[in-house]
């Protein structure tokens, strides 16, 4: 048995010098960042991480020092920080001074960074530890449950949602795309949790980067409970199957041109015409969200064409059957007014969706309801099928 005493660090796998290593000009952002470009306070990135660079291995330990507790690290969940830090699944002893031993007390996620190396990421991080300081793990928001330091590495312990988030969920699906009825689930959880734990009267708080990759799932398998959580700053990151191997496609890659904006950046990209100065920017978050969800994707390759669907949804109030084939409509002028009354059509949502969408994406902020008004409006209000979301989130978890 090890002594509890005595914390230990992981080594670092043929780490390159600094020298060897070269800036990287972009950060990732929406949900694998902390942070919002906008900010206040901008930190630039650290030197790139070495390409065979890994923090940690799976089936390695790593103790925190203050408490003297364990992480076995079962598999890889995830990452932030554009890579700089990973995420596990890990196994939580709990450390025992009475007995002076370790008790296996469930899961967590383990989100790992070097600090030596990742130098203001790891500054980075730990602003968003201070910050999510304030706000505990609740029904609806993932809270972090511990943060130490090693020699080497920052580590952050959340609550672990087995499931991922709805942007993986839907990832594995064909269409990646969420039926209306479980977005009212989804979204009204996520609208719960920013009216009570950050759209507060006092000391309100914005989210910055909701989207679908901040909503987490996860199901008991005990009792079978189902929560929706949203994640908050340094409960923030990307999740993803990182065990699978990649099976990558040159050609497929190539033939997709041009491609379309990667939605983990979506709140840059996607972000309110105000910028997010206050609770009606994360609304507006909240109807780009519901368009992901219900397209499965924003097939957009810059913000000018988001903006240009928004204005048509806007003025139709309703929504076409297709978002690209609005935007090749669009492209080739007055001559296909006839193909793109055809687009709008057909009934693909109900009224009551397109209606709360609209709202979230009026383009005064003021014009905007709150979460405590969308909580209110009937596409909310109505009674929805959990137990059949439930078994959707089962069957694609089957159907990996």
């Amino acid at each position: 048995m090890q002594n509890p005493t005595k914390p230990f660090d992981l080594p670092d796998d043929n780490v390159a010098s600094s020298s060897s290593t070269i800036r990287n000009p972009r950060m990732e952002i929406g949900s694998s960042s902390s942070r919002m470009v906008n900010s206040r306070r901008r930190i630039s990135l650290s030197p790139r991480k070495p390409r065979n660079y890994c923090p940690a291995r799976v089936g390695k330990t790593i103790i925190d020092p203050n408490k003297n507790h364990t992480y076995l690290l079962k598999n890889e969940i995830g990452s932030s920080s554009n890579g700089a830090c990973h995420v596990y699944k890990a196994l939580f002893s709990k450390y025992s001074t009475k007995n002076r031993a370790h008790t296996p007390s469930g899961h967590v996620t383990l989100k790992v960074i070097n600090r030596i190396i990742f130098v203001n990421e790891s500054k980075e991080l730990q602003h968003s530890i201070n910050v999510s300081k304030g706000y505990s793990t609740t029904i609806n928001l993932i809270g972090i449950k511990n943060n130490f330091n090693t020699e080497e590495f920052k580590c952050v312990s959340l609550p672990y949602m087995s499931h991922g988030s709805l942007r993986y969920i839907l990832s594995t699906r064909p269409d990646k795309k969420l039926p209306e009825e479980f977005i009212a689930i989804a979204l009204k959880e996520v609208l719960i949790g920013l009216q009570d734990e950050l759209h507060l009267k006092i000391d309100s708080r914005v989210h910055n980067t909701l989207n679908a990759g901040d909503i987490f799932v996860d199901i008991n398998n005990a009792n079978g409970e189902m929560l929706i959580k949203l994640a908050f700053e340094a409960s923030v990151y990307d999740s993803e199957d990182i065990n699978v191997e990649e099976n990558s496609n040159e050609e497929e890659d190539i033939s997709r041109s041009p491609p379309f904006l990667d939605p983990k950046k979506i709140a840059i990209w996607g972000a309110a015409p105000e910028g997010a100065i206050g609770p009606k920017s994360d609304i507006w978050l909240l109807g780009i969200t519901a368009l992901e969800l219900a397209y499965g994707e924003l097939p957009v390759t810059n913000s000018e064409e988001l903006i240009r669907i928004i204005k048509k949804i806007r003025k139709k109030k309703r929504f076409p059957i297709s978002l690209e084939k609005l935007l090749i409509v669009k492209k080739k002028g007055w001559r296909f007014k006839k193909t793109e009354h055809n687009l709008f059509k057909q009934k693909m949502f109900s009224e009551k969706f397109e209606k709360m969408v609209v709202k979230c994406l009026s383009k005064n902020p003021r014009k905007r309801p709150t979460a405590k008004q969308l909580l209110k409006s009937s596409f909310f209000k109505k009674q929805r099928d959990i137990e059949k979301f439930k078994q959707f989130v089962l069957n694609t978890e089957e159907n990996n």
